[in-house]
This record gives structure tokens, sequence and C-alpha cells, in this order.
């Protein structure tokens, strides 16, 4: 009998050990993300086919893994329009030269522009009084001044969404500056506007300036090919499914010198995927594991919308979607999208009661219905579906600062093993 319990002891050290040993193999994950943020990779963007070269690395990783594929390879193929930088770009106030992607980023909207403007920057009196600003509109001509917004200025939110709406239904100015009093944020557009937005870091802006001379060279790409990359380890049951995903684009380049590594969006999410995929084809889980890197996201969750409206299966297989978006930290936690949605609760106090029991975090946070990751369009037509992102940390969204080096992974093995057990006992 003792013999038969120190048996069972060992086995379940060795089987736990095993577990651990798993889950803490973060070499590959900072390997994956160091190539993924890595200038031949562009920003994973539209330009210089960052977004492909991403794509056809990581199903050389799917394949490397020997995960199945529902088609004939691991892509999945879709088009959509996007705005794009390539080309060397100038900004200058007066004489003085601003240094892009540490003193400005162009508005990722702005068309072809190459033109001198005017500034006019409002006084804190005029900026705060919508009703007066709206009489001046009438009554002057602006189309060839740039309106200088100071957010910092007002602290009255209602008064800053007038200036954001202004911006985005210009008809009356020239272009738009906005003054950005923390670290500068850029996007991916699909569309381009008709006139240019130039965002200015707050403490590069020279207040008495009084032009902007502006050369931006565009490219709209019509009709862009990107690709999800999609594979599967096989379940004991093959005909339910747990989907792990997370977008692996970015926001590509701007100009000839800057690009946005995309490090904690989503270089993190993406690398931790596929350390859950090696751990699974190690060891079979009960239902099939579905891991689906998404391209598009950040031009508007196109490629998980792609998937839903193109289904490589029965979407009502899919049990449970569980998206990793932002999850290079953890420092103070993890947040759960779609937590605090009254139709999750039994999902939320299956992850709060593996939280407490485990100690995996010491805080986790419960967070509503969100349309701000590729968990949405599943949701969106009934299929259950989180998004997980961990908090705390020195990150920098969307800016070129978000790099490697950044991250803290402080929650990363915690993550891991939470998602690993949820898989194992949800219902």
């Amino acid at each position: 009998m003792l013999l038969k319990i120190r048996l069972n002891i060992l086995f379940f050290v060795f089987l736990s050990f095993s577990v651990l040993s798993t889950a803490q193999n973060k070499e590959k994950t900072y390997d994956r993300i160091e190539i993924l943020t890595s200038p031949d990779y562009h920003g994973r963007g539209y330009v210089k086919d960052g977004c492909g070269k991403a794509a056809d690395y990581l199903a050389g990783e799917m394949q490397n893994i020997e995960l199945k594929y529902f088609s004939e390879n691991y892509f999945q193929k879709f088009e959509f329009n996007v705005n794009t930088f390539p080309n060397k770009l100038s900004v200058k106030l007066d004489k003085q030269k601003l240094e892009p992607g540490v003193d400005y980023l162009i508005g990722p909207a702005t068309p072809s522009i190459n033109q001198t403007y005017q500034l006019y920057l409002p006084d804190s009196v005029l900026l705060n009084d919508t009703t007066a600003f709206k009489k001046l509109l009438k009554s002057n001509d602006f189309s060839n001044k740039m309106l200088v917004v100071d957010y910092a200025e007002t602290e009255n939110i209602e008064i800053k969404k007038f200036y954001i709406n202004i911006m985005l239904r210009n008809t009356a100015f020239g272009g738009i500056v906005e003054l950005i009093p923390d670290e500068l944020m850029w996007a991916v557009r699909t569309f381009q506007q008709d006139f240019p937005v130039v965002k200015i870091k707050r403490e590069a802006y020279n207040r008495d300036a009084k032009e902007l001379k502006l050369n931006v060279k565009t490219k709209f790409i019509e009709n862009f090919e990107a690709k999800n990359v999609i594979g599967y380890v096989e379940g004991k049951n093959t005909d339910e499914f747990i989907v792990f995903s997370a977008h692996y684009d970015h926001l590509g380049r701007m100009g000839k010198k800057v690009y946005i590594p995309g490090a904690q969006d989503n270089a993190s999410g993406t690398a931790m995927l596929l350390d859950i995929a090696e751990y699974y084809m190690e060891n079979q889980p009960e239902r099939s594991v579905v891991f689906m890197l998404f391209a598009g996201e950040e031009a508007g969750l196109l490629g998980s919308i792609n998937y839903v409206l193109n289904p490589l299966f029965d979407l009502s297989k899919i049990k449970m979607v569980i998206n990793l978006d932002l999850v290079g930290t953890g420092d103070d936690g993890i947040t759960v999208v779609n937590g605090a949605n009254p139709d999750y609760s039994a999902i939320w106090d299956k992850i709060e009661q593996l939280n407490i029991e485990n100690e995996y975090f010491t805080t986790i946070k419960a967070r509503g219905e969100a349309a701000n990751s590729d968990h949405y369009p599943f949701h969106a037509v009934g299929i259950p579906a989180i998004f997980i992102y961990t908090m705390g940390g020195q990150t920098y969204y969307h800016n070129p600062k978000d790099k490697l080096e950044t991250l803290t992974f402080t929650g990363y093995d915690a993550l891991f093993k939470l998602l690993l057990n949820f898989v194992e006992e949800y219902e």
C-alpha cells in the first residue's frame, strides 16, 4: 500500500512538472516575438508585404508544430482596401523639421499632399466656447489654414468630443493638427479623407509657429490580399472545437524611417497561441483545439469577420472562443472582456473559481461587452467568446516604442496555466 501511495505521488509530481515545464517555455515565445517585431517584418502591415511575410512565417511555425489544416494549407485569403505610407514624408513648423515617430505621426486617412498651411491655434477661451467657435467658422475662410487643437486646454469631455467631430467631419479647414499630451498613437484606415491630419507631441510644437509645411505621398491599395493563418490539433472528440484566436497584423510603416513593432499588440498573443498549440500537440485534448491567427484586426476586425462569414467548418461546433490580445505583461493581473456580461456568468464563475483555487493572479477583472478585438464577431453570432488581456507594466499602445524589451511577461506562466485549466474543465 505504501509503495502504491509513493508511486502515485511520484506520478503526480511528474505530471505537474511536465505541465509546468511546458507552460514555462518562454524561450520560443521571446524568439517568436523578436522575429515578428523585427524590421524585416515591417510592423506586419501593408508596406513591403510585412503582413504577408508574417503570415508565411506563422504558417511555417504551424507546420513545424505539425498542426493540421482544414483546406489545402493554413491560409484563408480575403481582401480589403487600405491607405499606406511607403514614401518619404516631411513636416516642418516654420523652418523647424520635426522627427517622424518621435515628434509626430501622420493621420492614417491622410491623402497625398504637398502644401504649406497657415496655422490657427485658438486660445483657451475660444477653444472652450464652442458657440463662439461655430460663429467664427461661418464668418471666416479657413480653407488654407490648419486648425491646431490642444486637448490639454480643456478638461470638458463634451468639448473634446466637439473637436474630435470636427476632425472627423472637417469641411472648413485645410487640415487639422492635434497636439498630443501623452504618447503618440497610430492606426490603420481603409479609406482616404480629403484633408491631412498631423498628430504632434505637445512638447514638440512651437506655439509661436506661423505655418506648417507638409509633404506626404501615400499609396491607397485597393483589394489588398491578406491571409488568416489557421491550424488545429485533433481532439478525442472531433465534433466539438475550442478556438484560440489572436491577431498577428499590426500597423506597418509610416515613411522610410518609422515602423510600429507591435510587441504587446499583438506579437505577444500570437506567440502565446503558438506556445499553447505546442502543448496540445504533446497532450491530446478532449475536444479539438483550433488556432486562428487573424489579419486585418487593426483595420476593423476584418479577418475575424471574414472567418465568421466564411467558416472552414460548422460554426455550431465551436464551444468557446478565447481571444488573446495584449498579453505581454500581467503585473496587475488580467481583464476578461465579456466576463461581466450576464450571459457569460457561468464562464466567469469558472475562471474566477480556478483563479482562487490556484492563486494564478491577485487581480482578475470582468469587463462587459466590447467590440474591441477578434472575439467580437463570434460573440455577435451567438458563439461564447471572451477576450483576455494583461494589465500593468509600461507598454506603448500603437506607438513605435512597442518593443519586446518593454514587455515584462509577469503573468505569462499564470495565464498559460489558467487557460489550460479552464479548457480542461469547461463544459
